[in-house]
Order: structure tokens, then C-alpha cells, then sequence
């Protein structure tokens, strides 16, 4: 399945949840924001593929909806300033990664919020159950149990049958780190595998990062969820 593919089925599903018979008001032309932490390019076609998925459920640019798209850095300051300056001319939010859900969550409460790829949307507190999410927030989570952490260090020890020494590439201020790290440390005592932490706070930190991991004399890499990280 293509990238795009992918996407597009994703975003088709968080938004068929959300929108239901608000769209059906006759004659609004709807305000629909979208977060997206990353670079105008090469992260534009998820602005491309949620314009489709509306138009596949019938809505059109310009006709009864209006597209506004943020791109922001990756970092925790700069997707907050973006849903903060995005939210009072929308009526829909629709926000890509844990760090921008919970920016909208705490900085656009009274609207409809959509998330997508939100890891451990329970446990950082977005919604109150994947079956029944409550208040105005929903969505599509990349992560829905801390135990996927650890098959992934079974995995890499399958890989590498010797392996000892993993690093961790992280960025310790998201819920998503703060959550895995627990299930992943269990699994590495129980392998018998040392885990090597990397901290990256931006994508300037990424060349010192595999520095370290070379000098460390890592022997594999596990990369926690992130969109930085992803990036």
C-alpha cells in the first residue's frame, strides 16, 4: 500500500467520526483548519490527501467548506503558536501527531477537534476511552498499547541474535516517550539488552545524536514514535 494510500484511509476514517450531521446545515460553508508539524514540503500532501477525502465524501473547496493549513516545526513552542493562531478562524480543527492533539485539546476546546496518529490517546489524557472518546475530540490513534514497544525490541533481538546494545532515539519531552519507556525497559531486562537513550530536541540535534550512538557502540537502533523523529 502506498504512503499516500495509507494516509488517505486514515484521514477518510477520523473524519467520517467527526463531521455526521453538523455538515448537513444548508448554505454554511464550513472553516476546516488543519496542524500539520513539518515542512510545507514534503509534508504537504497530507494537506493534498485530507482536500480528497473530503471531496470523496462529497464536500468541496470553496463550495461548502474552506481549507486552512498550517505547517510548523516540529517542536512542542512552535505547533502550540500554530493551533493558537489556527483556532478562532476555524470551526473544525484537524491536527497530525501527540504533540498537536494535545496542543488543541488544552488551546481550542470549544471546537471539534480531529487527530491523527496520536499514540496512547487514553493514557496522555485526549480522550476518555478508544470506544467511546466523549467531549469534542476524536480521532485515529498510531499507538494504542505500550506492550507494541516491546515486540519491536523482540524483533530487533531476532534481527541480531547477539545483540546487547540498542539505542534509543527519543525526545524526552513527549507524552509518547514518557509513556513507552516503562514497557520498553521490562522487555530490554528481560532480553538482557542495554538500552542507550538519545535525546533530540530538534532536527539540529540529530548529526551529535548518531555520533553518540556510533560512539556508544550501539548495535541497533529503536526509534520512539515522534514526529521529529519521523522527520
Amino acid at each position: 500500500m502506498r504512503r499516500r494510500d495509507f494516509i488517505g484511509g486514515i484521514y477518510g476514517g477520523a473524519l467520517a467520526l467527526s463531521w455526521g450531521a453538523a455538515a448537513q446545515q444548508p448554505g454554511k460553508v464550513w472553516r476546516i483548519g488543519s496542524v500539520v508539524p513539518g515542512a510545507a514540503e514534503p509534508d504537504e500532501f497530507f494537506a493534498e490527501v485530507l482536500e480528497q477525502r473530503l471531496a470523496d465524501l462529497g464536500h468541496g473547496q470553496g463550495r461548502d467548506i474552506v481549507l486552512v493549513h498550517r505547517f510548523a516545526d516540529p517542536q512542542p513552542d512552535k505547533i502550540g503558536e500554530a493551533v493558537r493562531a489556527l483556532a478562532p478562524q476555524v470551526d473544525l480543527l484537524v491536527v497530525r501527531g501527540s504533540i498537536a492533539a494535545m496542543a488543541a485539546k488544552k488551546l481550542a476546546s470549544g471546537m471539534p477537534i480531529v487527530f491523527v496518529s496520536s499514540a496512547y490517546p487514553v493514557e496522555i489524557g485526549l480522550v476518555q476511552s478508544l470506544a467511546h472518546p466523549g467531549g469534542n475530540i476524536t480521532g485515529i490513534a498510531s499507538e494504542a498499547a505500550t506492550e507494541t514497544n516491546q515486540k519491536r525490541l523482540q524483533i530487533l533481538k531476532e534481527i541480531v541474535p547477539d545483540l546487547e546494545r540498542t539505542a534509543v532515539l527519543r525526545v524526552p519531552d513527549e507524552p509518547f516517550t514518557r509513556l513507552a519507556m516503562p514497557s520498553l525497559e521490562l522487555a530490554a531486562r528481560q532480553l538482557e539488552i542495554s538500552l542507550i537513550p538519545v535525546d533530540i530536541k530538534s532536527a539540529d540535534d540529530l548529526d551529535a545524536a548518531f555520533v553518540d550512538m556510533k560512539n556508544s557502540e550501539a548495535q541497533a537502533l529503536l526509534a520512539l514514535g515522534s514526529v521529529l523523529v519521523h522527520h
